[in-house]
C-alpha cells in the first residue's frame, strides 16, 4: 500500500514537471520576450545623448537621466551628442472623480503630462510630443496623512511610467527611420 501511494505521487509529480516544462519550451519557443530583455530591443544603446530639460533638477529629469544609462547610453553635453532630448517641465492634476455624502472627494483621478522633443544630426525626429500618464486612488478624508503618502507614491509610480514611455516612443521613433515627425 506504501508503495502504490509513492508510486502515485511520484508519477502526479513528473507529470506536473513535464507540464511545466512544456509550458516553458513553448512559451520560449514563439518568441516570447520580457520587455526590455531583448538584446536589440534597444536603438538607444551605445549613442551619446544629451537631455536639456526646463526643469533640470527635477525629479522626471533625474530619473530619465538614470533610464538613459541603465540603457547603455553615455550622457554628454548638446554640442557633443548624437541625440537630444528636449524636455519640459512635467505638469500633474488632479480631479474629483466622485464624491461621498458630505461632498467630499470619494474617487480622484490623477495626470502626469510632459512635452518632449528629440533631435538627432540636426533633424527634428519628434517635436513636441505630449505623454500622458493617468491614474486613480480612492480618497480616504479621515486620513489626511495616509493621502499624502499615497499620493506621493502614486506620482512616483507615474513618474516612472512616464520615463518609461519617453524612452519607448524614442526608441520606436529611431527604429522607423522613415515615419514623419510627430
Amino acid at each position: 500500500m506504501w508503495l502504490r501511494t509513492s508510486r502515485h505521487t511520484i508519477t502526479w509529480e513528473l507529470f506536473r514537471a513535464s507540464i511545466l516544462l512544456s509550458i516553458f519550451f513553448a512559451i520560449t519557443g514563439c518568441g516570447f520576450e520580457l520587455r526590455g530583455q531583448a538584446e536589440d530591443s534597444s536603438r538607444l544603446a551605445g549613442k551619446t545623448v544629451a537631455l536639456v530639460s526646463e526643469a533640470p533638477g527635477s525629479e522626471l529629469a533625474s530619473l530619465l537621466q538614470s533610464r538613459l544609462r541603465l540603457r547603455g547610453m553615455t550622457l554628454t553635453a548638446p554640442s557633443d551628442a548624437q541625440l537630444i532630448i528636449y524636455l519640459a517641465v512635467e505638469q500633474f492634476e488632479q480631479r474629483d472623480l466622485s464624491l461621498t455624502a458630505r461632498a467630499r472627494a470619494a474617487e480622484l483621478e490623477l495626470m502626469l503630462k510632459v512635452r518632449f522633443s528629440l533631435q538627432a544630426d540636426n533633424e527634428w525626429l519628434i517635436t513636441d510630443e505630449q505623454l500622458t500618464v493617468i491614474d486613480q486612488m480612492l480618497n480616504d478624508p479621515l486620513n489626511i496623512v495616509g493621502k499624502r503618502e499615497e499620493l506621493r507614491l502614486i506620482r512616483e509610480e507615474m513618474r516612472a511610467s512616464l520615463a518609461d514611455r519617453v524612452l519607448r516612443r524614442i526608441d520606436y521613433r529611431l527604429s522607423v527611420p522613415d515615419a514623419n515627425p510627430s
